[in-house]
């Protein structure tokens, strides 16, 4: 008999209730990583206290990135010693104190010195929270709840641009400061990672923590199979174990080809420069106006492809994400090459830009950090994602920066071209590689990864010998 779905509702609120407190700090980076797009135009108009020349515009933007690589290094040095919860926690005072800086700066220097500090912390959580939403979840919901990371970055960049829509970039400050300060106050009644606990032999804490997220006592054979899981994957790994050990070695190439198309893709420069290259559309839309509907289909894009992550699965999402993602930038790199002066049709830019959005969205989004949460046990959740974090960090300020560069010395078409093409690379290679993760237990992925997979089973997965 199929469980009425109130009831499994209610016997699941501890895992969307700490799924809620922990995407708070994510929607702080979000609201950081969506702030330049309106406010950049802002600071380099001469029409505030201060004002950006364009490469101190492009630093603004790039520094962020860059300071998360030593966000990434801090979690995961301590993501198994401090524990999930805790880090996640520690995270609030500083991320409010970037909202503070911004709010009162007179200064560029503020404004540096609160990216920097944004940037060290989305290093940290998006080293921190993945692993913890993975290993809060069963395995029904685990895609829903892992997706919820991406798709409140994705309301990040929505709200920002909404409230600098209509309010100054002081008082947008002072409101995104209240979301890090939310988490700080419900955050510390929710369990932790059951995994954690087990990991530190506390199986007390762990069975404490894993009846109140799964909303029953007898957790028995639940915890079995995760402490059999952890004995072994072994003990703590290193970052050389991401090369020596083959099963390793599989996760870390899927990880990183993931990371990579999804940043490849140009998603990153696209968001940077929104209102900007909505400039060329300016007589079919205002590019304020325009930036805003960006942000809105990028959001509700991101809402659908977290409903079907649990029912289409992740591998059909993320190729029908690249394929379709790469044949838009294309059309917008054509388009760019052949148009000569403003037209009618400047409109295509914007239809071709919210067509790479919605695919983007649809699979590239979310699931590249879904998947990696997936295939990496937890002995080695930290060292992964902090690898595949810097590898983010990396290719998004390059992007960034090739975005500017290609625009500058070839045209505005160049970048599209060079996007599409790396699109095109990925997705023949995910194609190739991508494993299919739906519906599964994290310890039942693991076995399959190692090789101890059902012969009848149809999934894709790494010959040892290819890699």
């Amino acid at each position: 008999m199929t469980k009425d779905p109130s009831i499994k509702f209610k016997s699941r609120v501890y895992q969307y209730s700490a799924a809620f407190a922990a995407n708070l700090g994510i929607l702080s980076i979000g609201l950081h990583y969506g702030w330049t797009s309106a406010a950049v135009p802002v600071l380099r108009s001469g029409k505030y206290a201060f004002t950006l020349t364009p490469d101190e515009a492009s630093w603004l933007v790039a520094i962020m990135p860059l300071s998360s690589l030593l966000g990434d290094v801090i979690a995961a040095v301590t993501i198994n010693k401090i524990g999930r919860k805790k880090l996640i926690l520690l995270s609030a005072i500083p991320l409010t104190i970037s909202w503070i800086l911004i709010a009162v700066a007179d200064t560029k220097t503020n404004l540096f010195v609160s990216r920097v500090i944004a940037g060290v912390l989305d290093g940290v959580l998006f080293t921190v929270v993945p692993p913890y939403l993975a290993e809060i979840s069963e395995a029904e919901i685990r895609g829903f709840i892992g997706g919820t990371f991406m798709m409140t970055l994705s309301l990040g960049l929505l709200m920002i641009n909404v409230l600098l829509y209509f309010l100054s970039i002081s008082t947008t400050a002072y409101i995104s400061s209240v979301f890090s300060l939310i988490m700080l106050v419900i955050f510390p009644y929710l369990p932790d990672s059951p995994y954690y606990f087990l990991l530190h032999q506390q199986d007390v804490l762990a069975r404490k923590s894993l009846r109140k997220l799964r909303g029953k006592w007898n957790v028995t054979e639940e915890i079995d199979r995760i402490r059999k899981g952890i004995e072994e994957d072994g003990e703590q790994g290193k970052i050389f174990d991401l090369i020596t050990n083959k099963t390793y070695r599989k996760c870390l190439f899927i990880s990183l080809l993931l990371t990579l198309t999804q940043h490849l893709s140009g998603i990153v420069p696209i968001q940077t420069y929104a209102e900007t290259l909505f400039q060329d559309t300016k007589d079919f839309l205002d590019p304020s106006t325009t930036n805003i509907i960006y942000y809105l289909i990028f959001f509700l894009a991101s809402i659908v492809s977290l409903v079907l992550a649990d029912r289409a699965g992740r591998r059909p999402l993320v190729l029908f994400a690249a394929g379709t993602a790469a044949l838009s930038q294309l059309a917008n790199g054509i388009f760019l090459y052949l148009r000569t002066s403003s037209t009618k049709l400047d409109f295509l830019q914007l239809l071709f830009i919210s067509s790479y959005t919605v695919a983007y969205c649809s699979g590239l989004h979310l699931m590249p950090v879904v998947v990696t949460t997936e295939i990496f046990p937890s002995n080695m959740k930290g060292v992964a994602l902090c690898v595949i974090n810097i590898v983010f960090s990396i290719a998004s300020s390059f992007c960034i920066k090739l975005f500017a560069w290609s625009k500058d010395n070839f045209g505005s078409y160049m970048p599209f071209f060079l996007f599409s093409i790396c699109t095109f690379v990925g997705f023949s290679l995910l194609y190739k590689y991508l494993p299919e993760t739906k519906l599964k237990t994290m310890e039942k992925i693991q076995e399959e990864l190692r090789g101890k997979k059902n012969k009848n089973e149809r999934e894709t997965f790494i010959d040892d010998n290819k890699l």
